[in-house]
Order: structure tokens, then sequence, then C-alpha cells
């Protein structure tokens, strides 16, 4: 009796540890800090999900935003189709911030003529809230280094 709840508690245990090491496999958020502000952030890595971004939403917490991964560097372009709050645009180069421009909502926002374009090769990007950093910002976020 006794070998058997041992073996019970060690597949429930070895379980456990399954289950743990898969949601780590499937983390689709990503906490960084700027500014000396933590923000905790969707992570966009398909082009899927890199299209979509932030479409959609009336609002957005003032913690909250986008990662979106690109892979491989190079000249990014951003726009606010369908976008309904105001954003900001932080361009990184590997996890330095190169670029930080405010993203208006468009007059008409299923028919976006602004675009915002990264002024150097990137290889990420994250979107917050308008404002929620200082656009003159050029830091390392640490939590972005490989």
């Amino acid at each position: 009796m006794h070998f058997k709840l041992i073996k019970i508690f060690l597949v429930l245990l070895f379980g456990l540890i399954l289950a743990g090491c898969r949601s780590n496999f499937n983390d689709n958020s990503k906490k960084v800090t700027i500014d000396g502000r933590e923000f905790h952030l969707e992570v966009a890595k398909t082009d899927q999900e890199r299209e979509k971004g932030l479409m959609d939403r009336t609002t957005l917490a003032g913690d909250s935003g986008m990662l979106f991964l690109f892979g491989q560097k190079s000249i990014q372009n951003f726009w606010m189709k369908n976008t309904l709050i105001p954003l900001q645009i932080i361009f990184i180069d590997e996890c330095r911030i190169v670029d930080i421009q405010e993203m208006a909502v468009e007059k008409d926002p299923l028919n976006p003529v602004n675009r915002y374009t990264s002024k150097l090769p990137v290889d990420k990007a994250i979107e917050l809230y308008s404002g929620s950093v200082p656009n003159d910002l050029r830091q390392t976020i640490q939590e972005l280094c490989n």
C-alpha cells in the first residue's frame, strides 16, 4: 500500500513538472522594464500575429503593449489600420532602443494614410499606449538581450 501511494505521488509530481515546462514553451507574453516602468507585453512572432497587432482594441492598459519579433534586422513599417487607440512605437535593434514615434488614430482607421518607419534596421518593435515613455529615450531593454 505504501509503495502504491509513492507511485501515485511520483506520477502526479511528474505530471506537474511536465505541465510547468509546457507552459514555459507556450508563453506568449514578456515582461520588460523601460524607463524604470514595468510593462507586460503580448508577443507577436508570426506573420499573422504581427499583421493583426493591436487592431480592433478600444482600450489598452497603461502597463500593457505588444512586442513584435521579426527574426532578422530590416527597415520596418507600421500603420494604424483599424487601430482605435493612440500608440507609441519603439523600434529596437537587438535590445537597444533606436527610435520612438507617436502613432495617432487615423481619421479613417480602415484606410490609414500615415506610415511609421524605423530609421535603422531593427529586429524588434514594441507598441505601447501613446506617451508611455519619453520619445527621446535611448536605453537597453535588458530583458530583450540574448
